[in-house]
């Protein structure tokens, strides 16, 4: 089924979100204070259809397609003059399909986007979970609770690796075996990073 195709102030940043994460913005720019404030007006009268935009991917002076859909969660402050510091939400994602650097009688740019599903819920291989058991021992040395933290899907580990902006990133771009081999090569930084922690930590120095 073809995917519908709405438009949305679009607003690059370095920025990448999984669904129901927050993060906060320094808004200065003139364009984005505008879209700002159309999105107070949005939520104050609880049009949460209005109330959103796109963060497509910037990242190594190059900016992707794809990006997070996301909603103005509140103003922290407003600073003199008028820049603001906001808190934003993810709620999905998009592939843009045109993009303009104006938006209609709009400052800012924007664009014609598709949703873009993430697909999160596949289940680790036997592999990826051992490892992520490995890396929850390690944790459990380091007297980090980790109970709580699942790890049989992938948005049970998305949830607590604590993955960069980039990482984060290609696992909406990836599908199947490409994508199970970039987790894989996560989780073995990870363990390595741990595994040096703990050698410093002992007095071992790793060349």
């Amino acid at each position: 089924m073809t995917e519908r195709e709405f438009t949305l102030p679009l607003f690059p940043l370095g920025v990448f979100l999984l669904p129901g994460e927050k993060t906060g913005l320094h808004i200065f720019e003139p364009r984005y204070r505008q879209l700002i404030q159309e999105l107070e007006v949005a939520l104050a009268e609880g049009k949460e259809e209005d109330n959103r935009f796109g963060i497509p991917f910037h990242y190594e002076e190059v900016t992707a397609s794809t990006g997070t859909l996301v909603r103005l969660v509140g103003v922290k402050k407003v600073h003199p003059g008028g820049r603001k510091d906001v808190v934003i939400e993810c709620v999905g994602h998009f592939d843009t399909t045109r993009f303009h650097s104006a938006m209609d009688c709009k400052p800012y740019p924007g664009g014609s986007v598709v949703e873009r599903r993430m697909e999160l819920s596949e289940p680790l291989s036997s592999g990826q979970r051992r490892r992520v058991e490995e890396i929850k021992s390690m944790l459990d040395d380091k007297e980090i609770d980790t109970n709580s933290l699942a790890g049989n899907t992938l948005e049970d580990l998305t949830k607590w690796l604590g993955l960069p902006p980039a990482h984060k990133h290609r696992l909406l771009t990836t599908r199947g075996d490409a994508r199970k081999a970039f987790l894989d090569s996560v989780l073995r930084w990870t363990l390595l990073v741990l595994q040096q922690e703990t050698n410093i930590k002992d007095g071992f120095f790793p060349n």
